[in-house]
């Protein structure tokens, strides 16, 4: 087989792995190996100054600035709508939400921040302060529902958190939608 085929085939195995992964550093791993094998390909298809620059850029420069990027965020901040203590460190029986999240936070290295109130209106998940989480209580159903961004890949390890308890609902919203439903 050619080694060009080759080459070709590996890039669309790893562009597979990456959308299909979930953990941020495999996903920056996995990238600059992308790029590096199309780096390779560049330089065979005879083109030798892109793959120099595909090299310095989309192995080097990207990943590292992705890398910088999660490593900034150490922060998971939520927004308490609740008027009960689910989400409160002190009460051992009713804080099995406070419970959820910290092991959530610690699994991922993340600060907790919970806010009762934030100045302003927070108008969408997406608006004010950077809300990664909001929590509050179905007025019907009396289920706890925690709504997060679904393009996060950190929802996902919340959900399964989540999963064993049958009071609580992990809701992803997509961009643009708000939180009011």
């Amino acid at each position: 087989m050619n080694i060009n085929i080759l080459l070709q085939l590996l890039l669309i195995l790893i562009a597979v792995f990456i959308i299909s992964s979930k953990d941020n550093l495999k996903i920056v791993i996995s990238y600059s190996v992308f790029s590096l094998i199309a780096a390779c390909l560049y330089f065979l298809y005879k083109a030798p100054d892109v793959a120099l620059a595909e090299i310095a850029v989309g192995s080097a420069i990207v990943p590292l600035i992705l890398i910088l990027s999660i490593s900034k965020q150490r922060e998971f901040i939520v927004l308490n709508r609740l008027e009960d203590s689910f989400l409160e460190a002190s009460d051992e029986r009713s804080g099995i939400g406070y419970e959820i999240l910290s092991e959530f936070c610690k699994y991922y290295g993340l600060k907790l921040k919970i806010y009762k109130k934030l100045p302003g209106k927070a108008n969408g998940i997406f608006s004010h302060r950077n809300i990664d989480l909001i929590v509050e209580k179905h007025h019907l159903s009396r289920r706890y529902l925690f709504k997060g961004k679904e393009s996060s890949i950190l929802m996902y390890k919340l959900e399964k958190l989540a999963a064993p308890y049958e009071d609580i609902k992990v809701i992803k919203l997509e961009e643009g939608e708000t939180d009011e439903q």
